[in-house]
C-alpha cells in the first residue's frame, strides 16, 4: 500500500510538473510559484520571491515598491473591465512612461480579485518624438494572431523583429498619435528586438509604436503560452497618468 502511495504521489509531481512546462501555469499558488522561478532563472527577474509567492526588492531594481503598487492597481482596473474577467489567468502589462518603460508579466486570480507577479523586465516603447515614429497606445489588446521572426536585416543590419524563431505577437490595427499629436492607425506588435543592438536600449523609449522585449523575455513568453489562447492581454498604461485620474 506504502508502495502504491509513493508511486502516484511520484506520478502526480511529474504531472504537475508537465502541466507546468506545456501550459504555462496552473490556477494555483504552486503553479505561479513555478513560473516565478522559471522566469528569475532564464530572464532574470528584478524581483526576490519569498515562499508565500509575494515579491521583495533589490536595491539595483528598476522599479520601487509603491510604483508597482500602483501598476498593479491599474493592471487589475483593466482586467476587470473585461467580460472575461470571471476566470484566472496570465497577462503582460506594459508602463509606457519614458522615465519608467516596465513590464511585467502577472497572474489574475479570479478568486482573491488580484494580480500576483510572475517577473518583471525592461521594455521599449514608441518614441513619439521622431519623424515617423508613434507613441504606443494605451489600452487592453487582445491577442489575435502571431508569426516568427525570420531575423532578415535591413539595410542598417538590424533585425527589426529579433532573432529569427522569436515569436511576434499581433494586437491588430490600433489609434495613436504622431508627434504633432494627430491620430495614427498602427499596427501594434509586441516583439524581441535586434539581439546585438537593441537589448542595450531597453529601459528608454525607442520603437516606432510596438512593444520591443528582450530575447529572453520572448522565449519565456513563448514556452510557457503567457498570451496563448483566447481572453489573452496585453495591457499598456501610462504611470504619469495615475495621479491626475
Amino acid at each position: 500500500m506504502k508502495q502504491k502511495l509513493t508511486s502516484s504521489l511520484l506520478f502526480l509531481m511529474i504531472l504537475s510538473f508537465i502541466f507546468v512546462e506545456t501550459t504555462g501555469v496552473s490556477e494555483s499558488k504552486s503553479g505561479v510559484k513555478d513560473l516565478q522561478i522559471v522566469f528569475q532563472k532564464n530572464v532574470g527577474s528584478k524581483l526576490l520571491i519569498s515562499k508565500e509567492s509575494s515579491y521583495s526588492f533589490i536595491k539595483e531594481d528598476i522599479v520601487q515598491e509603491l510604483y508597482l503598487k500602483k501598476i498593479l492597481k491599474d493592471a487589475l482596473v483593466k482586467i476587470l473591465s473585461l467580460k472575461d474577467a470571471n476566470q484566472s489567468q496570465c497577462l503582460v502589462y506594459v508602463d509606457r512612461n519614458p522615465e519608467k518603460q516596465v513590464i511585467v508579466a502577472g497572474f489574475f486570480d479570479v478568486r482573491r480579485q488580484s494580480i500576483t507577479i510572475i517577473g518583471i523586465d525592461k521594455v521599449s516603447t514608441g518614441n513619439q518624438k521622431r519623424r515617423g515614429y508613434f507613441i504606443t497606445p494605451v489600452g487592453i489588446f487582445e491577442h489575435s494572431r502571431d508569426y516568427q521572426a525570420l531575423g532578415t536585416k535591413n539595410d542598417k543590419g538590424w533585425r527589426g523583429l529579433g532573432a529569427k524563431g522569436s515569436r511576434v505577437w499581433d494586437f491588430g490595427w490600433r489609434t495613436t498619435f504622431n508627434k504633432k499629436g494627430e491620430e495614427v492607425d498602427i499596427r501594434l506588435l509586441m516583439h524581441a528586438t535586434d539581439p546585438d543592438f537593441g537589448e542595450s536600449r531597453l529601459g528608454r523609449v525607442a520603437s516606432k509604436g510596438c512593444v520591443r522585449i528582450s530575447g529572453k523575455l520572448n522565449r519565456f513568453l513563448d514556452k510557457y503560452k503567457i498570451l496563448d489562447g483566447r481572453g489573452k492581454y496585453l495591457m499598456v498604461g501610462d504611470s504619469r497618468l495615475f495621479n491626475k485620474s
